[in-house]
């Protein structure tokens, strides 16, 4: 029997600044999400503490017991889905399917792919299993890089399992597992969804990394194991370089931005610190994790990946269904991804069986180039439109930001009613924002729309840069 210490108060991350006023700044800014209360951290810590070793083991069993493992939760979350969701009702009816019909995957695939379109066109009560929980329901709603808001609604154990899924990727990254008392350092806008575990396995995040943020001194008064951070951030690592490597720093951890294995190997070697990148998103949680030996291995207690419509090269559309969310199935949800699986037959050297990708190529929207031709991270402007156009407005259906030049950004919109406050008010927040990143007082341009511009070249891009470089 796991006991849980509960105290009134969450353990109060943000107090370790190390009486530094710009980090101190920096992660007050820092929101504090819904799910990171003590009930849901008990919980989580009971599970982790009861399962962990069991979690491990999963990924080490046959390929034959993984898929068998699958086919199983398929089976169950398709029959469900079926029963308790309108929109799944519907859909699998006009395919001819029946309960119970699935007894194999090639019956799973021979469903319809759905996409954030087609769920986007379905009231939020149409689209879950349970109406009456959506008002308690965990929700993201989230831009991703198509440009297209998207609400994902998830209950308690889906928000629990994808965090353990996550610890147990952090741990596959060291030598020896995380110990309670150990800090984890993250940059990014997003945090996890919990920010310590009743004051075990705690994280510190900071939403942005500039230029003059005082990274190093708080490394070496935090020490950390773990750094997990943007690609865009890396260049800006390196030059606390010295304290990343005397702080006690294992290993960076990359995720939600394209990054090519040659970057991340040049920075782990000019670092000397292994840098192992992660294919996650918003919908489905933690995807494929890169291991020791560079091999990125799908999670697949928590996702079955598929690749559809490959070219002659293996390339393809990545198609994924979570197995662990049940209030809100994503059953062969189009990801807006093209990946190639690896197809040898060798087990990886890490001992995985689980299905590995020999290559992603995710949304590569255009990075944004300061005057000097540095790069703003995309998640981080990302963030600055979910924050400010979002979060808060439900009538926002699309929008785009192109660079128009070194000093220029333009915002393309498309509402369907009224937005939450004056766009002149809303225009002169984004611009702050965005100037903060590019580091200087930028010019922001607007232009509403009645018509989405769909041209060809603009597919699954809402970042895009104009402005040519030499």
């Amino acid at each position: 029997m796991v006991n849980i210490v509960t105290t009134e108060e969450n353990y109060d991350w943000k107090r370790e600044h190390g009486i530094l006023t710009t980090i101190k700044q920096m992660a007050n800014q820092v929101p504090v999400r819904d799910t990171d209360n003590q009930m849901l951290q008990g919980k989580a810590l009971a599970l982790w503490s009861k399962n962990a070793e069991q979690m491990n083991i999963f990924l080490r069993q046959s390929v034959e017991d993984i898929r068998k493992s699958q086919l199983l939760k398929i089976k169950k979350l398709v029959d469900n889905a079926y029963t308790s969701v309108p929109f799944y009702r519907e859909l699998y009816t006009a395919c001819g399917y029946e309960l119970g019909s699935i007894s194999s995957f090639a019956d799973f695939e021979r469903l319809p792919i759905i996409n954030k379109t087609l769920l986007n066109s379905f009231e939020p009560s149409k689209i879950v299993n349970d109406a009456e929980h959506l008002e308690r329901a965990n929700t993201s709603r989230t831009s991703g890089s198509s440009g297209n808001p998207f609400t994902v609604y998830s209950d308690d154990n889906d928000i629990i399992l994808d965090h353990l899924q996550v610890l147990r990727f952090y741990n596959s990254c060291l030598k020896t597992p995380l110990q309670e008392s150990d800090w984890i350092y993250l940059l990014h806008h997003v945090g996890l969804a919990f920010s310590s575990l009743h004051g075990k396995y705690r994280t510190f995040q900071l939403p942005d990394l500039l230029s003059d943020t005082p990274l190093g001194e708080h490394l070496s008064y935090l020490r950390p194991r773990l750094l997990v951070t943007l690609p865009s951030y890396l260049p800006l690592i390196l030059q606390h370089k010295e304290h990343v490597k005397s702080s006690g720093v294992e290993a960076i951890l990359t995720n939600s931005e394209s990054s090519t294995q040659q970057e991340r190997d040049y920075y782990s070697k000019a670092l000397g610190l292994p840098v192992y990148d992660e294919y996650s998103s918003e919908e489905i949680g933690m995807i494929a994790t890169q291991c020791t030996h560079g091999n990125y291995h799908v999670i697949e207690d928590g996702v079955y990946l598929e690749i559809v419509n490959a070219d002659n090269r293996g390339f393809g559309n990545v198609v994924c269904t979570d197995l662990n969310n049940e209030l809100m199935p994503l059953i062969r949800f189009d990801h807006g991804d093209v990946a190639k699986k690896n197809t040898s037959n060798s087990l990886c050297e890490c001992g995985s069986a689980c299905t590995s990708l020999e290559e992603i190529n995710g949304r590569r929207d255009d990075t944004f180039r300061t005057r000097g031709l540095e790069v703003v991270p995309s998640a981080s402007l990302l963030a600055a439109i979910d924050d400010i156009l979002i979060t808060p407005d439900k009538t926002l259906k699309h929008f785009r930001l192109l660079q128009k030049n070194s000093e220029t950004v333009e915002l393309i919109t498309q509402y369907s009613g009224a937005p939450h406050k004056s766009m002149p008010k809303i225009l002169q927040e984004l611009r702050d924002r965005i100037s903060l990143l590019f580091g200087y007082s930028i010019t922001l341009l607007h232009r509403e729309v009645h018509e989405w511009p769909m041209q060809k070249s603009y597919k699954r891009r809402s970042i895009v840069r104009e402005w040519k470089l030499n």
